[in-house]
């Protein structure tokens, strides 16, 4: 089977929120367009004399689906001057717990957590000003995931729901909070396989949902302050499928999927029914995309000389 990847460059139509591929079935994209988030990033104070102490403050909140454990997710301070500013050299940080996501069952709120450097302003001659931009990045490991029921149909049981007045059950999925999304569409929908045939066609649609960074999982070194990342670590994810009784979607998985400068990527597989039922049958499929992420937020501070 030729691999088969459709990049959403064409024209495309808004639905509900969603970006729909022309004569593709759809379905609600993953919810949200969140994860770790800078929830606030400041400097005080601005203006600041040379010499004189500054604050720069980060909050974080995890809003997305999924826990980050604090070794896979690093903090980053940085600015066009920073070998300007004493005290610089602490730019990297980490969280100093889990930052769980919000469990909506038990009550318990998203974790959050505040992170702050101290700098000293550079000298400047009496007179002079200069504006620095700040900027504030978290970098993180995170994964979204689409968890669903395909049921298909024997042509006869088919017909017989139809004539008793009984629904044909369609696909239907569940999708986990994150900055990347996942769309999982079935072809032909209800799946009805008529005498001699086993297959049915998958989308898995993937797609950015935030402002921020896409980048291989794992291609940051967290522990190491390594952060250097190469264009060819970036806009990658792992895409991960389970589905027991079903075969031949290896076309909708793999590690290192691209999203071409940063677009949406469909993947698109045919799959096989291994045993087809005599009358109907659900089958489980789940899918996994893992990457990294990092998102920013910047802050200005002017210096005046004195």
């Amino acid at each position: 089977m030729n691999r088969k990847i459709l990049i959403a460059i064409a024209t495309v139509i808004l639905v509900s929120g969603c970006i729909e591929i022309p004569g593709m079935p759809t379905s609600q994209m993953g919810l949200g367009g969140l994860g770790l988030e800078i929830t606030s990033f400041t400097a005080e104070p601005s203006p600041i004399f040379s010499g004189a102490s500054l604050r720069v403050i980060m909050e974080a909140e995890n809003r997305g689906g999924t826990s980050v454990n604090n070794s896979d997710a690093l903090v980053y301070l940085t600015s066009a001057n920073w070998g300007s500013w004493a005290g610089n050299t602490s730019s990297f940080k980490t969280f100093g717990k889990e930052m769980k996501a919000e469990d909506v069952v038990r009550g318990v709120p998203a974790t959050t957590d505040r992170l702050t450097w101290s700098l000293t302003a550079p000298s400047l001659s009496p007179g002079q000003t200069r504006s620095d931009i700040f900027i504030g990045r978290i970098y993180h490991e995170y994964e979204t995931s689409a968890n669903g029921n395909i049921w298909v149909y024997s042509e006869a049981e088919a017909e017989a729901a139809r004539a008793a007045g009984r629904q044909i059950y369609t696909p239907s999925f569940t999708y986990s909070k994150g900055p990347v999304g996942i769309q999982v569409t079935v072809s032909p929908t209800p799946v009805i396989l008529y005498a001699g045939e086993n297959s049915f066609t998958v989308y898995v649609k993937i797609s950015n949902l935030a402002s921020g960074t896409i980048y291989s999982p794992g291609a940051v070194g967290y522990s190491s302050n390594d952060i250097s990342l190469t264009v060819d670590e970036i806009n990658r994810v792992d895409v991960d499928v389970t589905a027991p009784g079903l075969s031949g979607f290896s076309e909708c998985e793999g590690t290192d999927q691209e999203l071409i400068a940063g677009r949406d990527l469909t993947l698109v597989c045919d799959v096989t029914v291994t045993s087809v039922p005599d009358t109907f049958q659900s089958y489980q499929f789940d899918v996994k995309v893992s990457y990294g992420y990092y998102t920013e937020r910047t802050t200005t501070v002017t210096v005046q000389g004195r």
